[in-house]
């Protein structure tokens, strides 16, 4: 058996046991340690934030790398006290932050996050945010903090920036609007001061809506299915809108929509821009129903009927309907302005309008073409109930007009056509019916007639009309007048050539004789072709002999606008050596809209050759001011209806103030006609 071992070397090799098992513990924590620490440490220089472990016991301060580069503080330095990093702080945030650090030590509570401004190295100032974790004791106590710091200057600037923008947005006056379309129905994440102001919504009246309720229960305006598309496509997008504010009242506005993309190009949002453009719009519909409406009556003018009834035509070939046409003309209407005046005339016409669209259905339509010459269109009407509809007109005129206390009583000569039998063109189907109302005339007047063919015998007057407008040009018998503009101080600046015929026993006549049958014949383009080379010649004369440097400005027919006028106008301007801008057209606008885009490229063609171009009776036509501005154009001329109410009707004033005032907006002089002096 083994020999006895003493109890104390026993006692000693248990011991020692013990001791090894310990180091060995000791050993592998130590190197847990380390590994923890290279790991920390590796961490710690992996990310750009700076990282710190506050010894609350020891007062020390373990820091990064990027902790030091933040705050320019020795990485080498064997040991940091606390009061280093609390050095770098801003003065002006010191307290703050060293305060909030311990009361959040004394707190108990175990995360802190705070902001302030520090020094860099360079001496500028930078942000940080800091957070960090409290470790404690068993009782509470604090005893090391570990914290990572983040450099958020780049951050405050942009937040900066982005207040600065808010600012601005909240300035101006245009509305603006963003929209998340990752979100359900698109809703508003931002709308600015205008745009509440504009539709009288406040702003948390419209975040997180889809603000298509603005458009009340018209979702199916012009453009708006466009827009639809554009958005769905994530394109840009443009429309003129029509909204309704909180209190119901309608506003136009001019929207203006563009995508934003995030970094990967996803489609995130939507801003969109609007204008109230309403006064603009109520202009331009002021203007378009003065163009398509007769000033005095209100009823539709000689424009807007005549695309009616070419509408109507094409329906009645479609569906098989009849439709008839009323020339209406008031018999010895001038002895009414002779004797009581223009102003007991005007008040005649109104009653006469009235009178008459009290005797028609809606379906109807009655204009008037000017003077004291109205038409009517009936639709789907038979011989009798014709006939049923002249004598509730006759009847309706019949009742006594009372014009400032003088009883006037009216009758008509009416001369009517229908469709298919008389013609199946407007033109046509006019023709005759004025034909008519001719017949009626000639058959003591206050009385119906309907169109027969045999009536076109008396066009033989209009064909010797127009045998004699050849002769006239034959024979030299056109001659030019000239009035003068004058500026608003008196002196003159320009001059408008003025066609007139020196007729053989007729005398001096003006071209409301005559201008319908040249168009008629075809002579138009010759008879305006010498208008333009005789008064380009004169105005040389004139420029060449020191008399002046006025502008001379020339009337163009729409005729002439399409048959080589640019050639014409080219070829003038260099026979006669004319300096830029001594010589203009005028054209209405009526002609610059036929054709539109052709017209804009002759125009520039023909300002690119120095002559200037003059917008002629604005407001009494048609035109689009989407076109307009596109139009190389130097003057618009008011016509004189609108001038000769100015200080008699408000209506008047007004649309004299809004074309002066459109005019201005777009660079261009005004001239107003019919300024008697």
């Amino acid at each position: 058996m083994p020999a006895s071992v003493p109890s104390a070397t026993v006692a000693i090799l248990v011991l020692l046991a013990a001791m090894a098992g310990a180091l060995t513990a000791l050993w592998r924590a130590r190197r847990r340690e380390r590994r923890e620490k290279e790991r920390f440490a590796l961490i710690a220089r992996a990310t750009s934030d700076g990282i710190y472990d506050v010894d609350l016991v020891a007062s020390t301060l373990w820091r990064s790398e990027a902790f030091c580069r933040m705050f320019g503080i020795e990485p080498d330095a064997a040991r940091h006290e606390i009061a280093d990093w609390l050095a770098k702080v801003h003065a002006d945030d010191r307290e703050r932050v060293w305060q909030g650090y311990v009361r959040a030590l004394d707190s108990g509570v175990d995360e802190w996050e705070v902001s302030y401004r520090f020094e860099r190295p360079d001496g500028s100032t930078g942000h940080a945010r800091d957070r960090l974790l409290i470790v404690r004791d068993a009782a509470g106590k604090p005893l090391r903090t570990i914290g990572g710091v983040t450099d958020s200057s780049d951050e405050i600037a942009a937040l900066d920036q982005l207040a600065l923008l808010r600012r601005a947005l909240d300035a101006t006056t245009t509305g603006v609007v963003i929209v998340d379309v990752r979100q359900p129905d698109w809703p508003a994440v931002y709308v600015n001061a205008a745009l509440a102001t504009i539709s009288g919504y406040a702003a948390d009246e419209l975040l997180g809506r889809n603000l298509r309720f603005l458009q009340g229960g018209e979702r199916d305006q012009p453009g708006l299915e466009s827009l639809r598309h554009a958005l769905r496509e994530g394109r840009d997008g443009q429309i003129l809108l029509r909204n309704y504010r909180k209190d119901g009242s309608a506003y136009w506005i001019e929207l203006v929509v563009s995508p934003v993309r995030d970094a990967s190009g996803v489609l995130t949002h939507y801003i969109g821009s609007q204008i109230d453009v309403s006064e603009r719009v109520a202009t331009e519909q002021a203007l378009a129903h003065r163009a398509t409406h007769d000033e005095l009556t209100r009823l539709p003018n000689r424009q807007l009927f005549r695309d009616r009834l070419a509408q109507a035509l094409r329906e009645s070939k479609r569906f098989g309907l009849s439709l008839v046409v009323l020339f209406v003309d008031l018999d010895n209407f001038k002895l009414v302005n002779d004797s009581l005046g223009h102003a007991a005339g005007d008040e005649l016409l109104r009653t006469v309008a009235r009178r008459l669209q009290s005797c028609l259905r809606q379906t109807d339509t009655v204009a008037r073409f000017g003077g004291d010459e109205f038409v009517v269109l009936l639709i789907g009407e038979v011989e009798t109930d014709v006939l049923r509809v002249v004598d509730r007109i006759t009847e309706a005129l019949r009742r006594p007009v009372d014009l400032g206390g003088h009883m006037h009583y009216v009758t008509a000569s009416i001369g009517y056509a229908r469709s298919p039998q008389h013609g199946e063109e407007a033109d046509l189907l006019l023709q005759h019916a004025d034909i008519a109302m001719y017949q009626a005339k000639a058959r003591g007047r206050n009385c119906a007639v309907g169109y027969e063919p045999s009536f076109d015998e008396g066009t033989a007057e209009r064909l010797s009309l127009i045998s004699q407008l050849r002769e006239a040009l034959e024979r030299g018998e056109f001659e030019l007048h000239y009035q003068l503009q004058y500026r608003w101080d008196g002196r003159a600046q320009g001059m408008e050539a003025l066609l007139r015929w020196r007729h053989p026993s007729r005398g001096l006549l003006a071209p409301g004789h005559f201008i319908d049958a040249l168009e008629e014949s075809g002579l138009m383009v010759e008879v305006g072709r010498w208008v333009l080379r005789d008064a380009a010649r004169r105005h040389a004369e004139l420029l060449a002999a020191g008399l002046g440097d006025m502008r001379l400005s020339v009337n163009v027919s729409a005729t002439q606008l399409h048959h080589h006028l640019l050639e014409d106008v080219e070829a003038i301007v260099r026979e006669f050596a004319l300096p830029k801008g001594a010589f203009e057209l005028e054209l209405t606008e009526s002609v610059l809209m036929v054709n539109a885009e052709s017209t804009i490229e002759q125009m520039r063609r023909v300002a690119r050759a120095g002559v200037g171009i003059a917008v002629d009776d604005f407001g009494t036509g048609y035109s689009s001011l989407s076109y307009l501005k596109r139009l190389p154009i130097q003057r618009l001329k008011i016509d004189r209806s609108f001038v000769r109410g100015v200080g008699a009707d408000p209506d008047d004033e007004a649309i004299c103030a809004s074309i002066i005032l459109l005019a201005s907006s777009l660079g261009l002089d005004t001239v107003a006609e019919g300024v008697e002096t």
